[in-house]
């Protein structure tokens, strides 16, 4: 049997405010199989973001575990959890993390770079992406020239671009 995608178990989080302790997840258990699409919903200050920033290892836990493809999260290095969050997990934000002084297509491109596409390359596929999402007359304008549904397209191009990079591992 495969083990899941993901796997928290026991899972709390607690952050310490003006000294005084604030728990925003208690207990929190969750098992994700590869394939499963899932929503994770409540009301405002439930913990949502808290509990998104651990599954991305954004964040850790202050108790329990979190599996990720049946590897410990809390047992990786600074640099196998970026390896892991850069090829496993995709983000869009929530205010999308745009580079205010890159164009479209040079924010497209970012996850490329991290894996050694070559400009020509990553530049043609951002481009295509771009023209796929609707964005072929915005490629070279910076965010603050997109609206907010354009930066969100951007952000969405950004998180595919990693997938061209399979050749480059």
């Amino acid at each position: 049997m495969t083990s899941p995608l993901l796997e928290i178990k026991g899972v709390s989080r607690t952050y310490t405010t003006g000294g005084v302790p604030l728990t925003v997840l208690k207990d929190v258990n969750l098992t994700i199989q590869t394939g499963e699409f899932v929503a994770i919903m409540g009301a405002s200050g439930s913990g949502k973001s808290t509990l998104m920033n651990i599954i991305g290892c954004l964040d850790k836990p202050s108790v329990g575990t979190y599996h990720v493809r049946g590897v410990e999260v809390a047992s990786l290095n600074g640099d196998e959890l970026a390896a892991l969050r850069r090829d496993t997990f995709g983000f869009i934000f929530q205010r999308y993390n745009l580079m205010s002084d890159l164009n479209a297509i040079e924010n497209t491109e970012v996850p490329a770079v991290y894996r050694g596409m070559v400009k020509s390359q990553r530049e043609a596929h951002a481009g295509n992406l771009l023209k796929e999402l609707g964005l072929g007359d915005r490629l070279k304008h910076r965010p603050n020239q997109l609206s907010g549904g354009q930066q969100q397209r951007v952000s969405i191009a950004r998180i595919d671009e990693w997938r061209a990079c399979d050749p480059c591992r």
